[in-house]
């Protein structure tokens, strides 16, 4: 499948664990599941952020990924002078 359509299905799976963590810790019994509502928790903004990043590095269709600047570009020689 194309990574856009998973970033899509991962981000909605995301959004769906957030809301049942949100609606369920409301919960009389929320001692007891603490551990579980956490990692429901902690897996669907997982997801949620997985799903975004593969929606908008392989989101183009002509290439795997986007054209991206490099993090460290070389400094043009220049000469320094000494004030």
């Amino acid at each position: 499948m194309n990574g856009k359509i998973w970033g899509i299905l991962l981000s909605i799976l995301g959004i769906a664990g957030l809301i049942a963590a949100l609606i369920y810790i409301n919960g009389p019994e929320v001692s007891g599941h603490l551990a579980i509502l956490l990692a429901a928790g902690v897996c669907g903004a997982l997801a949620f952020f997985a799903g975004i990043w593969l929606i908008d590095h392989k989101g183009s269709v002509g290439s795997a990924s986007k054209e991206r600047k490099p993090g460290l570009m070389p400094v043009a020689d220049a000469k320094i002078r000494p004030r």
